[in-house]
């Protein structure tokens, strides 16, 4: 799935076209494009300037109908993937590229920060993910620093 494709599902799909959600292009040289939302990039994919930006980006805002857990440590996977199971709560699940792992849940409906912040607290992951202007690494694009994709993992 390429990033038009993927972003298109998180706007559509998971969102339900109710999130016009911020994207950015960054390089480990420095490049940082400033913070553009789906709306500008997507709705006109074909326009130059866009389709560089689609193609290249790869940070995204977290959706507020999501919760995203950034695990730094490899042995607090598999511990948080069997009680997410057993919760019955629906992820995907990712090697980020970089160091870590992001599980990604998605509610049908919003969280204030406050509710995400007691799911990440409850899970030890990062707490700055329940910062509402948060971004991410772009699932299926290449970090922004190690140039690896942030790949779904095989569970």
């Amino acid at each position: 799935m390429d990033n038009k494709q993927f972003l298109d599902y998180l706007y559509y799909e998971i969102g339900g076209q109710r999130y016009d959600f911020y994207l950015q292009v960054s390089s480990q040289k420095g490049l940082k494009t400033k913070w553009r939302k789906y709306s500008e990039v997507c709705f006109e994919s074909e326009e130059p300037k866009n389709k560089w930006f689609i193609e290249n980006c790869n940070q995204r805002q977290i959706l507020p109908c999501e919760v995203v857990l950034d695990l730094e440590d490899k042995e607090q996977l598999e511990p948080t993937l069997e009680e997410l199971k057993q919760l019955k709560i629906y992820f995907y699940a990712y090697a980020t590229g970089s160091r870590g792992y992001h599980i990604h849940l998605f509610f049908d409906r919003d969280l204030i920060s406050q509710e995400k912040l007691a799911i990440i607290r409850h899970f030890k992951a990062d707490e700055q993910k329940a910062i509402e202007k948060t971004l991410i690494a772009l699932e299926n694009a290449k970090h922004w620093k190690s140039g690896k994709l942030k790949e779904v993992l095989s569970l």
